[in-house]
């Protein structure tokens, strides 16, 4: 293990996102991880371990997207952790199909801008593991595969009540911590909630379709720049979530929460990623598509 870690840390974030990642420099990786190392990401239904693991994983991403790019827009190098958000863009016309859940899916020719997380476990030596989390549900949108108009426009809809009207949330959420122009980046908004009341609005609709919903936190990174956890929820979907009707059955939901504080500690600004196509899947199983 380095004698400091975090320094360490800061190397391999450089040589991870600039020279793997964007550069393909598949050399790179065996002087970054080892065979110990795992990447999982729910847009790829592999779990990808060891270097060779790896390398399968960005050779397919470069095979597909060979424009692809990561703009690390905020990056934070602690000593056991590197947390990075990033916005990924790039264009469909590669050779490979690219690899889904659904199966392989070929070059459809259409680009995508995206936003996604990097939760990396690293000691300052090597990257021991990738949580990543990236908007599902706009590649798929983006590439055509399905159109999500009607949902993005019933979620940006429910901006208009917090940017119009007061609003008092009734719900056992605090909004206590966030100053009054905190912004909030979420996948289902294609444009940024820009104050405290959309917040809260927003979210007053997207809790108000679930009942019995449990939480659990199951990594958690914080200092004085920022405040991070991924967290699952299990609950009832026994309302519209937004356009969507309710399936009433269980559903099982997964993501990562990224908040910025400014010197009092308060929320200046968040990046939700929440793995979307899952959920839609899990609400759609018993009823049509829109």
């Amino acid at each position: 293990m380095s004698s400091n870690p975090a320094a360490g840390n800061r190397r391999l974030a450089r040589l991870y996102y600039k020279r793997v990642m964007n550069l393909a420099e598949i050399d790179v990786i065996p002087q970054i991880m080892d065979e110990d190392f795992v990447f999982t990401i729910p847009t790829h239904p592999e779990v990808f371990k060891g270097t060779k693991g790896f390398e399968e994983e960005v050779t397919g991403l470069h095979g597909a997207f060979p424009d692809v790019h990561l703009d690390v827009h905020h990056k934070w190098c602690f000593d056991d952790l590197i947390l990075g958000l990033w916005r990924g863009t790039g264009t469909h016309t590669g050779e490979k199909p690219l690899s889904t859940p659904r199966g392989p899916l070929p070059a459809t020719g259409h680009p995508f801008d995206i936003q996604g997380v990097s939760w990396i476990r690293a000691d300052g030596t090597l990257l021991r593991e990738n949580l990543a989390n990236e908007d599902t549900l706009k590649i798929i949108h983006d590439l055509g595969v399905r159109d999500f108009s009607w949902l993005y426009q019933a979620a940006g809809a429910s901006l208009a009540g917090g940017f119009q009207f007061p609003y008092a949330s009734s719900g056992s959420l605090s909004f206590d911590s966030l100053v009054p122009w905190s912004r909030m980046d979420h996948p289902l908004l294609l444009e940024p909630a820009t104050s405290s009341a959309q917040i809260e609005a927003f979210f007053a609709a997207y809790w108000s379709a679930f009942e019995n919903v449990s939480i659990k936190i199951t990594h958690a990174k914080r200092s004085n720049e920022v405040n991070a956890y991924r967290w699952e929820f299990t609950a009832d979907h026994v309302r519209p979530f937004f356009s969507l009707q309710p399936c009433h059955r269980p559903i099982h939901h997964q993501g990562v929460t990224v908040c910025l504080l400014d010197g009092l500690g308060r929320v200046v600004s968040s990046y939700i990623n929440e793995n979307l196509i899952v959920l839609i899947g899990q609400m759609e199983a018993q009823q049509g598509s829109p």
